[in-house]
């Protein structure tokens, strides 16, 4: 058998070949003008004329009306004879007029000389991958327009939320100089925490709304977070006492202070302390455990409720989600207070984690914030 290199026509051999055959590209031969002078079988399979039918039409004749009529065939040409080539992905026109997405180069081939002997165009289709395209950005924009109205409800429902908030103002601070008995002040001051949380929260979902919602502005102070945590458990004893769920709190006894929004910081903890407390079945425990590691607060709330399933932990803290099971068990909400949590933690250059075994094992969520103990005096150098 004599080897390819002793063939001088081998090469053209193997053209020949390749133009007699449908491959995946579709391969056409043009004249310096652009005249179409070879046309491969897989071009003919591709875009529908045959050879006979192809070669000598323009190579305008696969071109849309719509790209001859702003010159996009010609413009083709010139970018090959200048730079050597032109990539191209528009729809091309088949023989019996229907379109197809292609990609593609047109190749210029030069003489000696370095005038343009003609040009080859090879095609590859590829409209599988430009119906999807447009399918996505249908899909994009069904998104958006559901984000639209999703903003739209946000806002109304912060602004309808916030209505009745002055008049329940009102009526506590009226309730607050008749009622003197030390069950009712605290009664009147469980009602002022919950009224101040309601409007952090109307506020923040027409911040949301608004599309701009770059960050909480703080309120900075010293907080006592065994105070604080204190509060949160008065707050839900009712809600817990109704469940008949054990609602215990585990704290360090040595004060820690810590720098925080105070409003922002029970937002927060109500927030964890309610869901367990809504996602633990009747006769449950919850546990709010909260004290210093190393340069951290560490504050864990822990229940013995439905759990998470394992695909939910990693979007667990993404506004509008919500597990399945937690829907049946407690049906409302628009998934936005976890998202709300994780925004203020951040905000005060914390981290907040969720941890489950699994669904009916119970759920632990793990908040900790930045430490920042006084400095003790430096000793005197001159002493």
């Amino acid at each position: 058998m004599d080897h390819p290199a002793a063939d001088p026509h081998f090469a053209q051999h193997i053209l020949d070949a390749f133009f007699a055959t449908e491959t995946g590209e579709a391969v056409i031969v043009c004249d310096p003008q652009g005249v179409v002078r070879g046309w491969a079988r897989s071009s003919e399979a591709l875009l529908g004329w045959s050879a006979a039918e192809a070669i000598g039409r323009p190579l305008s004749a696969i071109f849309t009306p719509e790209d001859r009529e702003r010159g996009l065939d010609d413009y083709e040409m010139d970018v090959a004879r200048a730079q050597g080539s032109a990539e191209d992905d528009r729809w091309h026109l088949r023989r019996d007029g229907s379109r197809v997405w292609v990609t593609g180069m047109l190749s210029a081939v030069h003489a000696e000389d370095g005038s343009v002997r003609g040009f080859v165009k090879i095609l590859r289709d590829r409209t599988d991958l430009r119906t999807k395209i447009e399918s996505n950005d249908k899909e994009r924009d069904a998104l958006r327009e559901a984000m639209q109205r999703s903003q739209l409800f946000l806002h109304t429902l912060g602004h309808e939320l916030r209505n009745p908030l002055a008049p329940l103002t009102m009526a506590v601070q009226l309730l607050g100089t008749r009622e003197t008995s030390a069950a009712s002040s605290q009664a009147v001051q469980v009602i002022n925490r919950q009224i101040a949380v309601l409007k952090g929260l109307a506020d923040d979902l027409m911040d949301l709304a608004r599309a701009h919602h770059r960050g909480f502005e703080l309120s900075i102070e010293r907080v006592h977070l065994q105070q604080l945590l204190s509060d949160v458990m008065t707050d839900m004893a009712g809600a817990a006492d109704a469940k008949n769920i054990a609602l215990r709190a585990v704290l360090q006894e040595t004060p820690i202070l810590i720098e925080a929004d105070r409003r922002r910081l029970m937002q927060v903890m109500l927030n964890l302390v309610g869901n367990a407390l809504k996602y633990t079945p009747v006769g449950g425990k919850v546990f709010v455990k909260a004290g210093e590691e190393v340069d951290e607060v560490v504050v864990r709330v822990d229940d013995t409720g439905i759990g998470i399933a394992a695909d939910m932990l990693p979007r667990i803290f993404e506004f509008f989600t919500q597990d399945a099971s937690a829907r049946k068990l407690a049906p409302g909400g628009l998934g936005v207070g976890l998202g709300l949590v994780r925004q203020i933690v951040v905000e005060h250059g914390g981290t907040v984690a969720a941890r489950s075994l699994g669904l009916g094992k119970g759920s632990e969520f793990t908040v900790r914030l930045p430490l920042k103990r006084p400095v003790p005096p430096s000793a005197n150098p001159t002493a």
